[in-house]
């Protein structure tokens, strides 16, 4: 069950739009919880004041941060693993991929705001901050009710038909294709021949180039977006397969084989993001079920892609726009098998003595010849526990040099790891041999 909890000075506000169809279906079998907390409750004076004037002046007011703070506060108290959003105008834009990361949760809190905005102190209590768009609304209570349908729509059993998302618009990159029901000819014009000639791969077809044109003529920048994070294979060598990339910080070892959580490094989120733009890798999951953690990471992707690196250096921003935050490994599985339709085959790396082993050469041709996705583990600390290295399906063979020496940091592995398996050279390489 995913639960939402919505700080609001209009508790109940959102309850006509969630109490019908298909979210009052979703909480009445518990796949979605909702829970609307009046932020006048922690008010302290006898008018349960929520705003102030702003310092400098201004037109309007902004919301006070102590009744907000300690709105959160109550909600990671009663939620440890919560991922609290604030529904602002500044935040990153709300997408389909956001909906998808979110829909992984367990629990989020939604803060909505008011008046001309909020005292900036308060940004420092929260996970993130989330925009539904470019326009300005009167209060962040319509921006929590798109975000709730939105997310609750892609966790499983909330539709009747759980393909459904799959082909939502956005979910690809594309827009939806037409759609037709009964009479087949109303006042003149005609349901389009080929979706009644029962040829399912002729149906699939023109559906694709109906979406392909409707969005070129709608959304052009979806179609620029979609190049960029899936750029076409260059050669025939290149991998049909989509490869996906995960740095594992838990469950992990430390020097003295105990299983720990490691903590996240700037340098390898940059570093490895941009080893796997360069060699086409579809998405880089950094996991950790560290909510501190989980918030440092993010504060360094948004650097990159909305912050002033984006601004400093564009090539970093392509790069950090592969990276994504998981909770946990099995999150990383179901997010893959909701964007590909197909569950991953688990590839770890481990630099440890392991009896069989995949070598780089077979492992190419499995991604040359192939449509399942890959998912390739790598781990921090002293590398992957064997709980994780018993359910996967291949462990690649290690990296070694003409040394005894066999301690190369996890961004550098994840490099020859990459080149070896998607790199041109390996390709040249084996046409020689």
């Amino acid at each position: 069950m995913l639960k939402f909890t919505v700080i609001t000075i209009f508790p109940q506000m959102l309850d006509s739009a969630l109490g019908h169809s298909i979210l009052k279906k979703a909480q009445e079998k518990g796949f979605i919880e909702i829970e609307q907390i009046d932020l006048r409750v922690y008010t302290h004076d006898r008018h349960h004041v929520t705003d102030d004037y702003p310092y400098g002046g201004g037109q309007g007011m902004v919301m006070k941060p102590e009744p907000l703070v300690a709105a959160i506060e109550a909600a990671r108290r009663k939620y440890a693993n919560a991922r609290v959003i604030l529904l602002a105008p500044q935040g990153r834009v709300f997408n389909q991929s956001a909906a998808a990361r979110l829909a992984l949760e367990k629990e989020i809190v939604l803060i909505c705001g008011r008046y001309e905005g909020i005292d900036n102190r308060i940004k420092a209590f929260v996970d993130e901050e989330l925009s539904i768009g470019d326009y300005t609304l009167s209060g962040g209570e319509p921006a929590a009710n798109v975000v709730i349908d939105a997310v609750a729509r892609l966790i499983p059993g909330v539709l009747g038909n759980e393909n459904s998302p799959l082909e939502d618009s956005f979910t690809t990159g594309l827009l939806e294709y037409p759609q037709y029901t009964r009479p087949e000819d109303f006042r003149g014009m005609k349901v389009p021949d080929v979706l009644l000639s029962g040829d399912h791969e002729k149906i699939k077809q023109w559906r694709h180039e109906q979406s392909v044109a409707l969005t070129r003529e709608r959304r052009p920048d979806l179609l620029a977006e979609t190049a960029t994070r899936n750029p076409k294979p260059t050669e025939s060598g290149a991998a049909k397969a989509a490869v996906y990339l995960a740095l594992l910080h838990f469950p992990v070892y430390d020097k003295n084989h105990q299983v720990v959580t490691t903590s996240v490094t700037n340098m390898d989120i940059h570093d490895i993001s941009r080893s796997g733009r360069t060699y086409g890798v579809s998405g880089f999951y950094v996991v950790t079920p560290v909510k501190a953690l989980q918030k440092l990471a993010r504060k360094i992707i948004d650097h990159w892609e909305t912050g002033y690196g984006s601004e400093y250096n564009v090539t970093r921003k392509q790069a950090l726009e592969i990276a994504r935050i998981a909770n946990s490994l099995d999150d990383v599985i179901i997010d893959i098998e909701r964007e590909t339709g197909k569950k991953p085959a688990l590839v770890v790396t481990s630099a440890r003595p392991i009896g069989s082993r995949t070598s780089f050469t077979a492992l190419r041709d499995m991604l040359n010849n192939n449509t399942r996705p890959f998912l390739i583990i790598c781990g921090t600390g002293w590398g992957l526990t064997e709980a994780i290295i018993s359910q996967s399906d291949y462990v690649l063979e290690a990296i070694e040099g003409y040394t005894d020496y066999n301690h190369l940091s996890v961004r550098s592995a994840a490099a020859i790891v990459l080149d070896r398996l998607m790199g041109r050279q390996g390709q040249i390489d084996r046409r020689q041999s």
